[in-house]
């Protein structure tokens, strides 16, 4: 037997020993203390369990009265008469088992109290539902006396726990002789055991300190430390492990240093020459590695802080990706960095998550992507069509004005074949123009110039307002239109008309969509400081792979044929945008579609 092993066996041979007294003493203590709790409790059990059973049956007839009252209509005379027998059978146990001093009196009240309250209960109950005075009775009388039934069914339970308890101290003188017993073999094994510490610290304890102080000094770094402990066993077998354990570190923390410095000199040189800004912050916010356009463009230096930055779009994100530990991608133009670099230029931020090996975020990668070609053609292709869309106003409406002018026949009487292409010639305008005014409106919007009109209003009042123009079409081709919003919403600062269309087109393309018999209904719900609205349908839904893009100008579904310039949801898009909102489309599995979008509530607004 080996040093250590010799020294444990004696010390705990000890503890074991008390260990084993302490548990005799208390099985035996324990076994007595449950032949006292067994009687007492045969005494008195039954009649808690009567007193409870009173307590339900009158709980369950006063529910039944309730519920009667809340539902307006009268419950079937078999609960009522079940409950009853239940509370009599009850009543009529518990009389048989008077065990208790004092016992014998409170039945007694218990009974004069329930039959005070069967006389009430059965004058309310001849009394008709829709009786005024139905209520009055139930809350002046009936109430008052089931409720004082409850209370003396609950006397009878505390009555018979009081007497669980007390059980003429038997328990009580129990409890205390093993109380008594327990900590005179706690102060012994208490004693015992600092008997064997005193003995043991120095052959055990002292060589284990000297080798957890070791331990923190490799732990701080320092890997040159050598460990003595004076002995020959284990302990001293594990001084010299952990010596050899130091030296196998010394060894690979060196060359752990070179690949490291290899490694961060060829990943600086990979990131220095990519055109885009790139840095790799940590969880707390500090700038591990950045490259030369990050330090240049947007001061993003290694080893300082992001919030020293002044770019609070930078913490937003960061903070973002940590909290979610999903990548953020924009969604637009919309949220482009401008800075200027001899020019004005724009960086779209996107932020990768960086996951350690238990999946928690580590740190953030964020590359901030130069989209100032990108914008500017985006630009021109947006003053394009609004230069476009002004200029064929003119012509357009000239061109309209006279094919009206030719269905009315004022030029002259048209043949049947001039009146075909005067109204085709005239159903083409007309879309024509739709397409240009939608054109124009989004360029109004884009460039400002669109001013919204922003007032406090109740989103009831902007539903209603939107559902009233499409009750009629709704009805007409069979589909139900419904309305789900709570009472108290807050009120969102809105333009009502801009608001109406975003309103018009999504339940314009519900009703489209969705066959006859099917349903549509309008959402809200307070999400913070922002009001959420949607529109369900259950209609033939959006293709997963065409979801992404019905946002977009022009687009349309491939397959569908239903005449559209594919511009309405875009216009959507820019007057939510607009009131500094978002609107989307909800991921959901099987038929149908869910838009959404919201509007910033007006609590914290002056109107």
């Amino acid at each position: 037997m080996s040093g250590l092993q010799k020294q444990l066996t004696v010390g705990f041979g000890g503890l074991l020993a008390l260990l084993m007294v302490v548990g005799s003493v208390s099985l035996y203590l324990l076994t007595h203390y449950s032949h006292t709790v067994e009687r007492v409790f045969n005494d008195n059990y039954k009649s808690v369990v009567y007193g409870q059973s009173m307590k339900d049956a009158i709980n369950q007839i006063d529910d039944l009265l309730q519920s009667s009252l809340i539902q307006g209509t009268a419950h079937a005379d078999a609960e009522f008469v079940r409950a009853h027998d239940d509370f009599e059978s009850n009543l009529k146990l518990e009389q048989n088992n008077i065990t208790v001093p004092g016992e014998r009196e409170v039945v007694a009240e218990l009974d004069a109290r329930w039959r005070r309250y069967t006389k009430v209960l059965a004058m309310i109950r001849a009394i008709p539902l829709g009786d005024p005075t139905w209520r009055t009775q139930y809350r002046n009388q009936v109430f008052p006396a089931g409720l004082a039934v409850r209370e003396e069914s609950q006397r009878v339970i505390t009555l018979n726990l009081d007497s669980i308890i007390s059980a003429d101290g038997e328990i009580r003188q129990s409890a205390t002789s093993a109380t008594r017993t327990m900590y005179a073999l706690l102060a012994a094994g208490v004693v015992l055991a600092i008997a064997l510490i005193v003995v043991f610290m120095r052959s055990i304890l002292a060589p284990l300190r000297t080798l957890t102080g070791s331990a923190r000094e490799i732990e701080r770094g320092n890997l040159d430390l050598v460990v003595t402990v004076p002995t020959d066993g284990e302990i001293g077998q594990l001084a010299e492990a952990f010596n050899s354990m130091a030296g196998k570190l010394r060894e690979t923390r060196r060359s752990d240093r070179l690949k490291i410095i290899r490694a961060q000199r060829t990943t600086q040189l990979a990131l220095d020459s990519l055109p885009d800004a790139i840095a790799i912050i940590s969880a707390d916010g500090r700038i591990d590695l950045a490259n030369h356009t990050a330090q240049r463009l947007f001061r993003l230096r290694s080893g300082i802080a992001l919030a020293s930055v002044d770019q609070p779009r930078l913490l937003e994100v960061h903070a973002q990706v940590l909290a979610t530990g999903q990548a953020f991608h924009p969604k637009g133009f919309e949220t482009a960095i401008q800075v200027f670099d001899h020019e004005e230029r724009f960086f779209l931020p996107h932020a990768l998550p960086i996951v350690d090996s238990d999946g928690q975020p580590a740190g953030v990668t964020l590359v901030l992507a130069d989209i100032t070609g990108l914008r500017r053609l985006d630009e021109m292709k947006s003053n394009l069509l609004a230069v476009v869309s002004h200029e064929l106003k003119t012509p357009l409406t000239g061109l309209r004005m006279a094919t009206h002018l030719l269905l009315d026949e004022r030029t002259g009487p048209l043949t049947p074949m001039q009146a075909d292409l005067a109204m085709a010639a005239r159903d083409d305008s007309d879309r024509l123009n739709t397409i240009v005014n939608g054109l124009l409106d989004i360029s109004r919007i884009e460039s400002g110039r669109a001013l919204m009109e922003l007032a406090r209003v109740a989103p009831q009042r902007l539903v209603d307002h939107a559902v009233e123009a499409f009750r009629a079409a709704y009805r007409d081709k069979g589909v139900a239109l419904g309305i789900d919003l709570p009472g108290d919403l807050p009120e969102v600062m809105a333009d009502s008309v801009r608001i109406d269309h975003v309103f018009s087109n999504l339940l314009d393309n519900a009703l489209k969509y969705t066959p006859s018999g099917g349903r549509v209904t309008i959402l809200a719900s307070a999400h913070d400081a922002v009001v959420e609205f949607s529109v369900e349908d259950t209609g033939i839904g959006i293709p997963a792979d065409q979801r992404t893009r019905i946002f977009e100008r022009f687009y349309r579904i491939p397959g569908q044929t239903n005449v559209g310039a594919g511009l309405g949801l875009a216009i959507a898009k820019e007057i939510v945008h607009a009131h500094g909102g978002d609107i989307w489309l909800e991921d959901q599995v099987g038929p149908g579609s869910t838009f959404c979008f919201t509007i910033p509530s007006a609590a914290d607004k002056k109107p």
